[in-house]
């Protein structure tokens, strides 16, 4: 997945391109698993250690300020 919003984007858009081109019409969507999951202080991958962090945690289709990516425009991909 990509780390910066525009290899996000390109990721996105590709994985549209790939559903849409299934034959039949049989390609429904996508499913972007969590958008809105950024980080969060006190929200950590260990329940133990509440200010562990991972190098993943924001994957998501919005900034650290909440505001959206480009790559949320991928799911109006036509």
């Amino acid at each position: 997945m990509g780390s910066l919003p525009a290899g996000r984007s390109a990721m996105l858009r590709d994985v549209m391109s790939v559903v849409q081109a299934v034959p039949g019409g049989r390609g429904l969507g996508a499913v972007y698993w969590e958008p809105t999951w950024t980080a969060v202080a006190g929200n950590g991958w260990d329940p133990a250690d509440p200010s562990s962090g991972n190098g993943r945690e924001n994957q998501a289709l919005f900034d650290f300020t909440d505001r959206a990516l480009p790559a949320l425009t991928q799911f109006a991909h036509q």
